[in-house]
């Protein structure tokens, strides 16, 4: 049995195929950029004499932050970190986290002793204390459109000497931090200018 398919009738169903891959393909690009961008940012503030995470939510309810000891020191054994979800009861511009603070309401510590090395050989133990002489890293960077990621605050116990009332320690781009006012650094991040942008 031989089908004879009517004239012109193949070459419309090329074009619609065609149609619906440009179609298809148009919506997952245009599907990466929906929505607020993903990002999160971290500034160092120092309240009532603690170390203070002050994470720009922007409307969000749920930050994940981490502060870890870095020393960049090759002989050591162990990753000492603290980390800790914070959910508050409805979205906010911005949160206050106490950092190395115990459990509370909405918070929920994430970081743990493990004796077991992990994949690079370090075993991993909570961080407990700011001690002078060593350096830390600040994250609350939530992953946005193609793996993009906001900058962290790498700071020093010396470094809250100065941060006054108000102020925050706040990365300006990827190499550079600055102390800017509480207000311009959450309202900076939330337009999507950037920490510390005015």
């Amino acid at each position: 049995m031989v089908l004879v398919e009517a004239s012109g009738m193949g070459d419309f169903r090329r074009l619609l195929v065609v149609l619906a891959v440009i179609l298809a393909a148009y919506a997952s690009l245009s599907g990466c950029y929906r929505g607020p961008d993903p990002v999160q940012y971290a500034a160092l503030a120092v309240v009532d004499g603690k170390a203070t995470a002050v994470v720009a939510l922007c409307g969000r309810s749920t930050s994940h932050l981490s502060v870890f000891q870095d020393d960049n020191n090759s002989a050591d054994t162990e990753f000492r970190y603290w980390a800790v979800t914070v959910t508050v009861p409805s979205p906010a511009q911005a949160v206050d986290v106490e950092l190395l603070g115990a459990e509370r309401a909405g918070w929920l510590i994430t970081s743990g002793h493990d004796d077991s090395p992990g994949p690079t050989g370090l075993h991993s133990r909570v961080l407990g204390s700011f001690d002078p002489g060593h350096h830390y890293t600040l994250n609350a960077s939530k992953g946005g459109p193609e793996g993009t990621s906001a900058p962290m605050v790498s700071f020093t116990t010396e470094d809250f000497a100065r941060i006054g009332e108000g102020q925050v320690l706040a990365p300006i781009d990827y190499h550079k931090l600055d102390v800017v006012s509480r207000e311009s650094f959450v309202k900076g991040a939330c337009a999507k200018k950037g920490p510390g942008a005015g």
